[in-house]
């Protein structure tokens, strides 16, 4: 699994950009592996309110079970800053 890194979420992953690792079962299985790897101040980002939205395979995660999105070998996970527009 392929984990990309865009804009100021990299601040909070001390500039790395993507990491592949094994596959969780979900992305709030993922959210926790990230949390553990890059540490508390992540973790607080992550589980933040607005901070951040996912995309697996290109696909938002609202439309995919939320934060129970099923996630497999060889999927592609993107973690966006949310950007609130008003």
């Amino acid at each position: 699994m392929t984990i990309t890194f865009h804009a100021e979420v990299r601040d909070y992953t001390q500039g790395v950009g993507e990491i592949s690792i094994p596959a969780a079962s979900s992305v709030r299985a993922l959210m926790d592996m990230l949390g553990e790897h890059f540490g508390e101040q992540f973790r607080q980002f992550l589980f933040g309110d607005d901070t951040c939205f996912f995309l697996v395979n290109g696909k938002g995660i609202m439309a995919t079970g939320g934060l129970n999105t099923p996630l497999a070998d060889g999927d592609t996970v993107e973690v966006l800053p949310f950007v609130n527009a008003g």
